[in-house]
């Protein structure tokens, strides 16, 4: 699973990266607002489709909320952004979302003794850190490194769950939002990190050798024919551009299958 939704303001307006007789592409550059003490998370928006064209209208200085796209990470620019979903023009009292959903397999065991990977600040906070590898069809996957911080009182510890159950090969499914570190080296220049903060996950179950059981229909639906509730419209379809026939091409970036990591990529 790879679902995002997003409220972001247009950075630039929609400019085209594709189009055949049957489909065309769109891809702006947009800033997600910042969550707490972060920065704002700055990434391309690819649109394809039917709604890459409603998309072309849209102008810079446009909120817009961005409903089922999938996140993608480039590790090699080490750039996340998002492609396909729905986009919708709304102003700027919107409610702030950014909600990401991924399954995937964790990459790595996390060795406590590593403080990138597992430490535990004086104010008493605890930080986990795990790469998620999630499929994205023809073999290939992304790893997206993400965290999980609070303290020992917390009711709910993300960071100890992680310790504890998550493992190399693991399934998790994780939901989380962008965040964005924001920070100046020692020579002054301006540096970012842009990651995934944990807000809950679940772990895939285990596997049972119990037999499937039928499901049943429990009711009968009404032959009777009824007046059509939304006046003879259907939701719309979007083509996964990564589907064996939406035929559009990958865009530019390495999106390799994921490597077996002896560190954490971070």
């Amino acid at each position: 699973m790879n679902f995002a939704c997003m409220y972001a303001f247009l950075s630039e307006d929609p400019r085209e990266v594709f189009t055949s007789a049957n489909s065309t592409a769109m891809r702006c550059s947009v800033m997600l607002p910042p969550v707490g003490n972060k920065a704002p998370t700055q990434l391309d928006l690819n649109i394809y489709g039917k709604n890459a064209e409603r998309f072309s209208r849209l102008r810079k200085g446009t909120y817009v909320y961005i409903h089922g796209a999938k996140l993608r990470f480039d590790l090699e620019s080490r750039t996340h952004s998002l492609h396909g979903g729905t986009v919708v023009q709304v102003n700027d009292q919107f409610p702030m979302l950014n909600t990401v959903v991924l399954s995937g397999r964790c990459v790595k065991d996390i060795a406590t003794d590593d403080a990138r990977a597992f430490k535990t600040t004086e104010s008493g906070l605890i930080i986990c850190n795990q790469t998620l590898s999630v499929n994205t069809g023809r073999n290939q996957a992304d790893l997206f490194n993400f965290y999980a911080i609070n303290t020992a009182e917390d009711k709910l510890n993300n960071a100890e769950l992680l310790v504890n159950f998550t493992r190399k090969g693991v399934g998790l499914t994780i939901q989380g939002r962008l965040v964005t570190d924001a920070w100046k080296d020692g020579n002054g220049e301006k540096k970012s990190q842009t990651k995934i903060q944990l807000v809950s996950m679940t772990l895939a179950p285990k596997g049972t050798s119990a037999p499937a059981q039928e499901i049943k229909a429990s009711t009968t639906l009404s032959s009777e024919t009824a007046a059509p509730l939304w006046g003879g419209r259907g939701a719309e379809e979007e083509s996964d551009p990564w589907s064996v026939n939406a035929g559009l091409p990958d865009l530019p970036g390495q999106y390799g299958a994921a490597p077996e990591l002896e560190e954490a990529p971070f």
